[in-house]
């Protein structure tokens, strides 16, 4: 056994983030937060469903004028102050991301208040303006008081109107909020955008201070978009096609407006190579995005016996333990991870700008992706991003020569390599 030690070591805070976005936790929801925090990505669970129901303890109590933290607070709260992975290997480090409850249908429920018009800035009365502006306020303060000021918190409008096909009730968004296609869609992210930011701004100031609360958007045609965002979106996220396809157009709006820009899509089936997370991670970084995110992460019992695309996390009861088990596609995501954060270290240790190193990996790799559609039966299909050429031998050999030259420039070690915010700029 040849053991090489570097003269460098990996930051225990990320800045590449693989997001493990999911919609729902079993009851050992810690032991999940804990496997992803112990293989470099973040666990984010969505709060509510497309009918506007907000899961069991994933909201503070409102009673019209006031939030109750409490029960909130200690179910989330070790999350966010890191002690929940106090003997992890990044001991201490607290979540990246998590999403906020806030949507259309909370604070404030839909019935009642929404008037039937398309158009987000006329469908609702004073009033229901009001409580999002004021939980929002509330929300901010709350996480200024308690000192969480690394987690990235996220304001995301998750739901689609075609959840109504199948019964009004199924949906309670008229708007496509998520992936959004006409224009009224687009409005109402406005719209709802800029009543977080005013609640936000009245607790904080500035959106570069303090607790990190951010409005974000997962976009999938950025060419229908125009200007409508500009001013309130903070967390870009973007379909993996649509992000290379108008790649210049994103990256104009990241530098421009100091956006995170992630870069969505599905992992790889289960009987494809596992060098497909990799090779996303690599990817994605060269183009000068902050991170990759898989759609659905966790796994129920039937993925033990399908070969279920969807499943990173899968239940360990089935196996007879108590800990989820972790994929060996989530390991790749890891081996992703580290090698953006390899490259992050060589960049900042010699100066070379990101888009330089970015290109000549791409030359050195000869990375080229092509996006496939997949068979998850989603509606929308996010696709997967596809690696043909992309061999392991290659990845390695340009591993060690990158590990070599961080190793040669000695950089002092750091728990937090980069913010992964930039100052915005006036449009």
């Amino acid at each position: 056994v040849v053991l090489w030690v570097w003269e460098f070591t990996l930051p225990d805070r990320l800045s590449f983030l693989p997001e493990m976005n999911c919609y729902s936790l079993p009851a050992n929801e810690r032991e999940y937060y804990r496997l992803a925090h112990a293989h470099r990505t973040v666990l984010n669970r969505l709060a509510y469903s497309h009918a506007g129901k907000v899961h069991e303890g994933c909201a503070p109590a409102w009673d019209g004028e006031g939030l109750d933290w409490s029960a909130w607070d200690r179910r989330f709260g070790p999350y966010l102050d890191g002690s929940a992975f106090a003997d992890l290997p990044r001991s201490g480090v607290p979540l990246e991301s998590f999403y906020l409850p806030l949507h259309e249908n909370w604070p404030s429920p839909m019935e009642g208040n929404y008037n039937g018009d398309y158009w987000a800035d006329r469908a609702f009365p004073p009033e229901y303006r009001r409580a999002f502006v004021e939980v929002s306020r509330q929300t901010a303060d709350h996480f200024q008081e308690r000192g969480w000021q690394q987690t990235i918190f996220h304001c995301y409008l998750n739901n689609k109107v075609n959840f109504k096909r199948n019964g009004w009730s199924r949906g309670s968004s008229p708007w496509l909020l998520d992936e959004p296609a006409n224009f009224q869609d687009f409005w109402a992210l406005r719209w709802f955008g800029e009543a977080f930011h005013e609640g936000v701004g009245k607790a904080i100031g500035s959106r570069d201070a303090g607790a990190k609360l951010c409005f974000r958007g997962d976009i999938s045609r950025p060419q229908w978009q125009r200007d409508s965002l500009d001013h309130v979106l903070d967390y870009n996220v973007v379909g993996g096609g649509a992000f290379r396809q108008y790649h210049r157009r994103v990256i104009d709006w990241k530098e421009r407006f100091g956006q995170i820009v992630v870069d969505y899509g599905s992992a790889n089936a289960v009987e494809q190579s596992n060098m497909q997370p990799v090779g996303w991670c690599l990817d994605s970084w060269t183009l000068s995005s902050d991170g990759v995110l898989p759609w659905q992460t966790v796994g129920n019992d039937d993925s033990w016996k399908r070969a279920d695309r969807l499943s990173l996390f899968y239940p360990g009861h089935v196996v007879g333990q108590e800990e989820p088990v972790p994929s060996i596609r989530l390991k790749a995501f890891r081996r992703g991870q580290q090698d953006a954060e390899y490259l992050t270290l060589l960049a900042q240790a010699s100066g070379e700008p990101r888009w330089s190193l970015g290109r000549a990996v791409r030359q050195e790799l000869g990375l080229a992706a092509e996006h496939r559609g997949t068979d998850t039966g989603a509606e929308e299909d996010a696709g997967a991003m596809h690696y043909a050429d992309l061999s392991p031998q290659d990845v390695w050999a340009l591993r060690i020569r990158v590990a070599r030259a961080i190793s040669a420039l000695r950089p002092e070690p750091k728990r937090q390599l980069v913010d992964l915010r930039t100052p915005r700029r006036d449009p």
